[in-house]
């Protein structure tokens, strides 16, 4: 298997994991684009932290708050966004 494909995987676990939280974090907090839900600023923190700590293990700076946010418009809309949302986020992490 690939690694960028065992990186999805894994990053579409992180990304899950965070779901399962949504019923929790109910309320309104300011976002990128306006006022959002805190489940959708939180699942984005989780995926930053995660592509980073990837990134560090590898020997890589820190990507920015901004470009996982950038790969997550991306995947908004698709029926398979979470899956899409966790390649790209795969692709962030193993960018040089």
């Amino acid at each position: 298997m690939s690694d960028l494909r065992m990186l999805t995987d894994r990053l579409q676990r992180v990304l899950a994991r965070a779901q399962e939280d949504r019923a929790q974090r109910d309320e309104l907090v300011d976002g990128p684009d306006g006022i959002e839900c805190a489940w959708a600023a939180y699942e984005r923190k989780e995926m930053w932290k995660a592509v980073n700590a990837i990134r560090l293990d590898r020997g890589y700076s820190e990507v920015s708050l901004d470009e996982v946010i950038y790969v997550e418009l991306q995947a908004a809309g698709h029926s398979d966004y979470s899956r899409k949302f966790a390649f790209y986020c795969a692709e962030l992490a193993t960018k040089q």
